[in-house]
């Protein structure tokens, strides 16, 4: 704008003029759009998160937007002394300035996340999408958050609660693999075995816990330490005895008896169900309805018992296929270890290998598909290749207590992606992955602390409970039509109460909104909840804009008005009304003829007759 006042000549009055300028508004304006387009494809082809690491949470989108709050200031400032009219023009630059404060406080400011709720279950906390690395401290039969930061992606090192945390690397996508391990909890043994390059290597536990292993028509059987096995030939008699069943345990048979009878030491038969055409259906083992009398029939027994300390095993046997082992815990945590099979069966010799032995010194019995049998003893250390018949494999490992562990390793990129931080803590100084939302046991003396890497908690303030949840669907079809949720709300110090929430019918508690987002299978409700500080400033930021648009444009006592507006008749003709206030006033003078000049308009000096207000 043009210098109007004395201090606009000054320094400091030069500066602001161009800061508050039209020749700065318009181009700076115009950088300012090609950024918005520029987020807004952003985040149309990734997501929001992207849109504010790139461009709405820049450094230098956020210096452009404090040029912008500039001009807008020295725009209004440029026109001290203000006036009347000032008012409209000045309503909307500090309308603009305060929608611009508001976008950025709910930008920096807003908390949004989701409560996943199953029926009958409740939260009080909700998950954000922002990476956290915490160090929780357990007492007290709970977990006590000691520290919390943003993890950075490059290597670094970082102290929480004192525990000094090395960062390695980040990995953006990992998968979980599981391996075999020694020094599980419980005795537990299995050999790891490799029959060639086909068919790789593969683990086998032992029989009495999980049956035989079947692989094509080969049986392979790893017995219990203490357990014995006997080739074909040797028991020869054994297969003369008289079909039955019973149960062994160690190297020793128990006889199948009658309800009330003695399983094995220490458990008692509780039921027992005999079959001669047994035929399984889906509520277990029942009789034939049409049994084939050229079959032989197909027996088999189902027998449940019992240690009388509250676990109950169900045990399942056929006559024809007595090494099939079918056990299962009905209730308790017991185990008897005691397997149901039978002897005397007029079935089929099958090729078959058993490990059996002492730890260190392994032997394998083999047997073939005449029946004939053999035991060869280990020689040497692990692995141990072994030729039995027309068989050969090796013995790779040996375990005494196997257990089952996982392990993540990096991954490529997929759709649903799992990022986990390489790191060392306290202790440890071996690297390892932390995978999201998994913890990490930190040694720290006596203490009992753990790493947690995942998102962001945030307390509510308040309890959701999920009572009900309902869904319902277009005719004929299983794609939902609506769906929403009873809950029960719980605060201190605030009686309980009931809401529903529905699309576009949010829970509004302190500050917080509870949105229903979605749904899992009919019992599962996915809520998206948030709390925005800077919209109740961007609400009043657009009314104020929309005040100050009306003053300026229909107010011309506070404003300059707008030339579409007709102004009055008396201002409109203002400018004609002195213009045509000049009256021609003739010299007197007698001597001068009529009609030589004495009646030319400018032949007098004009006097204005009058004056316009």
């Amino acid at each position: 704008m043009k210098a109007v006042h004395d201090w606009h000549r000054t320094p400091a009055g030069t500066i602001a003029r161009w800061l508050g300028s039209v020749q700065l508004a318009v181009p700076l304006l115009a950088v300012v759009s090609v950024a918005m387009v520029w987020g807004t494809y952003i985040e149309s082809t990734q997501n929001g998160k992207a849109a504010k690491a790139v461009v709405y949470g820049s450094w230098w989108f956020i210096a452009l937007m404090v040029l912008v709050c500039l001009s807008l200031i020295f725009a209004v400032v440029t026109r001290y002394p203000w006036k009347r009219k000032h008012v409209g023009f000045m309503t909307v630059h500090a309308s603009l300035i305060a929608l611009i404060f508001g976008g950025f406080w709910s930008l920096f400011g807003r908390i949004e996340g989701r409560i996943v709720l199953e029926q009958g279950t409740s939260a009080d906390v909700l998950e954000l999408d922002e990476e956290y690395l915490e160090l929780l401290e357990h007492g007290g039969g709970q977990f006590k958050v000691v520290g919390a930061v943003r993890p950075p992606h490059a290597p670094a090192t970082l102290t929480l609660g004192g525990t000094v945390i090395r960062i390695a690397e980040r990995w953006d996508n990992t998968r979980e693999e599981f391996e075999i391990a020694d020094g599980g909890p419980e005795p537990y043994r299995a050999v790891e075995l490799s029959f060639g390059p086909s068919m790789g290597a593969m683990w086998v536990g032992e029989e009495a816990k999980n049956g035989p292993a079947r692989l094509g028509d080969l049986t392979v059987r790893l017995l219990s330490p203490g357990q014995t096995w006997e080739p074909p030939a040797a028991a020869a008699a054994e297969a003369a005895e008289e079909p039955g069943f019973y149960f062994v345990m160690g190297d020793k048979r128990y006889p199948l008896g009658k309800e009330g009878a003695e399983a094995v030491p220490g458990w008692t038969i509780e039921q027992v169900k005999s079959f001669t055409h047994a035929t399984v259906s889906s509520t277990g083992l029942e009789e034939s309805k049409q049994p084939d009398p050229q079959s032989g029939g197909n027996p088999a027994v189902d027998v449940t018992i019992t240690d009388g300390k509250g676990t109950r095993e169900r045990h399942t046997c056929f006559m024809k296929f007595p090494d099939m082992v079918l056990v299962k815990v009905l209730e308790g945590e017991g185990k008897s270890g005691a397997r149901l099979t039978a002897t005397g069966a007029a079935a089929p010799a099958a090729e078959s290998v058993v490990i059996f032995g002492e730890p260190g010194a392994l032997k394998v019995g083999y047997t073939d598909a005449g029946g004939s049998g053999m035991v060869v003893s280990q020689a040497g250390q692990l692995p141990w290749s072994v030729q039995v018949g027309k068989r050969s494999f090796t013995i790779q490992r040996e375990f005494a207590r196997v257990q089952e562990v996982s392990k993540f390793v990096k991954a490529p990129n997929a759709d649903e992606t799992r990022p986990a931080l390489v790191i060392s803590a306290g202790e440890s100084a071996t690297p390892a992955p932390l995978a999201w939302k998994a913890t990490m046991p930190v040694g720290t003396g006596q203490k009992m602390m753990v790493l947690r890497y995942g998102p962001r908690s945030v307390p509510l303030g308040f309890n959701v409970r999920l009572d009900q949840f309902r869904k319902m669907d277009y005719p004929g079809t299983e794609m939902a039509m609506a769906y929403e949720s009873d809950v029960t709300v719980t605060a201190p110090n605030e009686p309980e109460s009931k809401a529903r929430i529905f699309m576009n019918n949010p829970l509004k508690k302190a500050g917080w909104k509870v949105y229903q987002s979605g749904f899992s299978g009919t019992t599962v409700s996915i809520f998206s909840v948030m709390k925005d500080p800077g919209l109740p400033l961007t609400y009043l930021g657009s009314a104020g804009l929309c005040l100050g648009i009306v003053i300026t444009f229909y107010s011309r006592g506070f404003s300059w008005g707008h030339p579409g507006i007709p102004a009055p008749f008396y201002r409109k003709e203002q400018p004609n009304a002195f213009a045509s206030s000049m009256v021609a006033r003739p010299t007197a003078d007698a001597s001068q003829p009529s009609g030589a000049g004495g009646d030319r308009a400018d032949a007098g000096v004009g006097v204005p007759v009058g004056a316009v207000d």
